[in-house]
């Protein structure tokens, strides 16, 4: 009889495991005693009221206070330390870098607005960021959202800034700094903060398209994962060819120096129509977002009826708007509270 080897999992490691399901329990319901842990966990009674008397002897949470007893010794309730730790939350456009600092919990106690780093390199950034460390030593955790492809921190395609190609953004300020460090492409960021916000539904597939500054992009979701792609290429929506001569970006770049909006408009919904169809083809997404600074509800109507031109309608995914920047700060929001929750 062949025995089936179980992965090894050392007392350590599984010291963390029950930790960080405490984190998320405590994140999602703000306070619980420690049967409320127990159930919410799975893990015993025992074991949760020993971890969460490390984890208040080390500052992690704080004990605030006892509960109604029905008989016995009354029940502990705890909450996350808000002061324990910070995380900076970053994103990179051209003309403004955004910073958001948060605290333990998840809330946000400062955001600002500083000029723009990617026309003059990291230095710049380098700067600014070590503002926020000055201001704020508890910080631990580092979040980047930037305008370009992405392969594990390098930013390996970010056209127009050429300071920041090939920056390793991970390597460089894990090392110069000591903190954890993760750097997402914005689009990536928007579609994951658009899809936690509306529920997390994991058999949804999700194509989040936005002109922008940078030229145009796309985050995808299919069936809850971001996807990225073999080379981490995925999303790079300027180069699908929409014509026998044009791609998605000379079509639009096309359209915009055409200065007569009766003609530029119709242009411009013709190449968004011709993506939607091709993703529609390829992808089959249950939806398509646009940016609401960009599109209104009639071009929506407009795009829906020429992209049914092309593919048959009733395959066509839902059009809707939403909030660009709420979404991509929801995105660079939840991956900072998900690096704080990851501990060491």
């Amino acid at each position: 009889m062949n025995t089936i080897k179980q992965p090894f999992v050392n007392p350590k490691m599984m010291g963390e495991m029950i930790r960080q399901l405490i984190r998320a329990s405590l994140y999602h319901d703000a306070e619980s005693t420690n049967a409320e842990l127990a159930q919410n966990t799975g893990i015993s009674f025992p074991t949760i009221s020993k971890t969460l008397d490390e984890m208040n002897a080390s500052g992690e949470v704080l004990l605030t206070g006892l509960g109604l007893s029905s008989g016995g010794r009354r029940p502990r309730t705890y909450k996350l330390n808000p002061d324990y730790m910070t995380g900076l939350a970053v994103y990179l456009e051209k003309d403004f870098s955004s910073y958001s600092i948060l605290n333990y919990e998840g809330d946000v106690i400062v955001r600002e607005t500083l000029p723009g780093v990617l026309e003059f390199g990291p230095e710049l950034l380098t700067e600014q960021i070590e503002t926020f460390l000055a201001r704020y030593p508890s910080m631990r955790v580092l979040t980047l959202g930037i305008p370009g492809a992405v392969d594990n921190g390098r930013a390996f395609h970010i056209p127009g800034y050429e300071g920041f190609k090939d920056f390793n953004f991970k390597t460089f300020y894990e090392q110069r700094f000591s903190l954890r460090v993760q750097v997402e492409n914005d689009m990536n960021t928007t579609v994951f903060g658009y899809y936690d916000r509306t529920g997390n539904d994991d058999s949804l597939s999700l194509v989040y398209l936005y002109l922008g500054k940078n030229g145009p992009g796309a985050g995808i979701i299919v069936n809850g994962h971001i996807v990225r792609g073999r080379s981490f290429f995925s999303g790079e929506v300027s180069y699908v060819p929409v014509s026998d001569t044009q791609n998605f970006g000379q079509m639009l770049n096309a359209a915009s120096a055409i200065h007569d909006s009766n003609k530029s408009r119709p242009m411009h919904i013709e190449a968004i129509s011709r993506l939607v169809a091709s993703f529609t083809a390829t992808i089959n997404p249950h939806t398509v977002i646009f940016c609401s600074s960009e599109l209104t509800n009639f071009d929506l109507v407009q795009i829906r009826n020429k992209s049914a031109s092309y593919v048959p309608e009733e395959n066509l995914p839902d059009l809707v708007v939403s909030d660009w920047e709420q979404d991509y700060f929801h995105g660079l929001h939840q991956l900072t509270v998900r690096s704080m929750m990851a501990g060491d």
